[in-house]
């Protein structure tokens, strides 16, 4: 099947030309809240072309959503459907409603073969949809300020791509889209009357992707208590009340997980977790303390914990296999602790962690690509990486202000890439780097001010420097 392609008739109450750039605004979430629908071009964002729905305040009082006055972007972008209309009353094309009067030439309708956007009514239910069963395209709810269920969607079981829903201020109650029985991606975005996600406990093996975004009251995920498998993306990003992953106690498996803005969240929690095929990143939760992960055993990608100011305590005694593991700007991290880990096959970053005096990576042989220890100032030895054997890429351990040695590195036989020690202040002996033999690239070493100039010229003469040798 060819790819759907959206029309600029998406945008809404535009006129617009083929292939002209079209866009209009609406009212979204008050008298000064605007969301605007443009045509989004084949690129980085969307690799088939799409739509792009911008929302913020309309500063100027122009009644347009200016590109300076854009807050927030999310796309949804075309591609191939395997949904059809399969009988029953059927609507072509992209139906954009955006007064209630018009929700009325929905009534009995069964299937629209293309997309739905209603946007800035003033419903406050959508009941004219109740026979409403199939969509081969996208579902977008966005800027209702008086709506305050999606109950009128109740039976909507199928659609062929995106179901957004969006700034609407008084939606209590999105239980119509646990009714989904097929769908691309889920997007709950900036809905501020929401407090759980109540209502979707049919989402067990889900085949979608689920993003949580900016939706101001929401303190729990209660709803999703049921899910288990995922194999698409879970986002909760930026939802300022939110207290409690507990939902997600059951979840066994996913490919990307993202919990990154939630400013209120005290702890990441994922007790079921196993496998992710992907991706997982927590960043920038202000009042994450602890991140938990005791069953994870494997992940595809990177793990990325970053910008959790209070983050004290990193825990994951299960984990063997990941390809890169990346901390960075957590100035409360006292610990982490992944002592089963056997392998990075790409990097591992510990960057911007002062408080740092604990690593617990005793399980460690090889890392595939880079190991970097780099202002982790309280780190008084390297004893984490008792059986670390060889470096892929470069070693680099800088402004690492209480290392006195290198005590800990004793297994360390080989680094391919580079190796620099720069700007250590209490670094005085190369003790614990006995066994390192090779250094495949440069030896750089650096502003160590208790390190003298002929200790660091006899650690060069010993080891095999395959490139050149900058010692200051």
């Amino acid at each position: 099947m060819s790819p759907r392609l959206w029309p600029c008739a998406l945008a809404v109450a535009a006129a617009c030309s083929s292939g002209a750039a079209c866009s209009s605004d609406v009212s979204l979430g008050g008298p000064n809240t605007l969301v605007r629908v443009d045509v989004e071009p084949d690129g980085a964002n969307c690799a088939g072309g799409g739509a792009a729905i911008h929302t913020g305040l309309d500063q100027d009082g122009d009644r347009f959503l200016d590109d300076a006055e854009i807050t927030s972007t999310q796309y949804v972008c075309n591609g191939a459907t395997t949904v059809q209309c399969s009988g029953g009353k059927i609507m072509k094309g992209t139906i954009a409603l955006h007064t209630t009067a018009e929700l009325a030439q929905l009534a009995g309708v069964s299937c629209i073969d293309g997309d739905l956007l209603i946007a800035g009514t003033d419903a406050t239910a959508l009941e004219e949809l109740a026979d409403l069963h199939a969509v081969t395209g996208d579902v977008v709810i966005a800027g209702n300020p008086a709506l305050t269920s999606l109950d009128g969607l109740r039976n909507l079981q199928e659609l062929g791509d995106t179901y957004l829903i969006q700034g609407n201020d008084k939606l209590t109650d999105v239980s119509a889209v646990g009714g989904l029985h097929r769908a691309a991606q889920i997007s709950i975005v900036g809905n501020d009357g929401l407090a759980d996600l109540a209502g979707l406990e049919s989402f067990v093996d889900l085949h979608a992707a689920l993003t949580i975004a900016s939706n101001a009251n929401l303190t729990s995920l209660t709803g999703l208590d049921n899910l288990v498998t995922t194999n698409r993306t879970i986002t909760i990003r930026s939802n300022r009340s939110l207290t409690s992953l507990a939902a997600l106690d059951r979840l066994r498996s996913g490919v990307l997980i993202e919990i990154s803005g939630n400013a209120a969240l005290p702890q990441v929690s994922l007790p079921a977790l196993e496998k992710v095929d992907g991706r997982i990143l927590v960043n920038s939760n202000a009042a994450v303390g602890k991140v938990e992960l005791p069953a994870l055993t494997t992940v595809g990608d990177f793990v990325q914990l970053s910008g959790n100011g209070a983050l004290v305590q990193v825990s994951a005694p299960a984990l063997l296999t990941l390809a890169s593991l990346l901390v960075a700007n957590s100035t409360s991290l006292t610990t982490i602790s992944a002592p089963r880990l056997v392998f990075a096959t790409t990097n591992l970053e510990l960057q911007t962690v002062p408080k740092l005096v604990t690593v617990d990576l005793t399980g460690l042989g090889s890392i595939g690509g880079s190991l970097l220890v780099s202002n982790a100032p309280a780190l008084r030895n390297l004893n984490g990486f008792a059986r670390l054997r060889s470096v892929g890429n470069a070693l680099t351990v800088s402004n690492a202000g209480s290392l006195a040695s290198f005590a800990g590195l004793g297994a360390l036989e080989a680094v391919s890439g580079d190796l620099t020690i720069t700007g250590n202040a209490q670094l005085s002996s190369f003790a614990g780097l006995d066994a390192l033999t090779e250094v495949g690239e440069d030896l750089t070493i650096t502003a160590n001010p208790q390190l003298s100039r002929t200790l660091a010229q006899s650690f060069a003469s010993r080891v095999t420097v395959r490139g050149t040798v900058t010692i200051n």
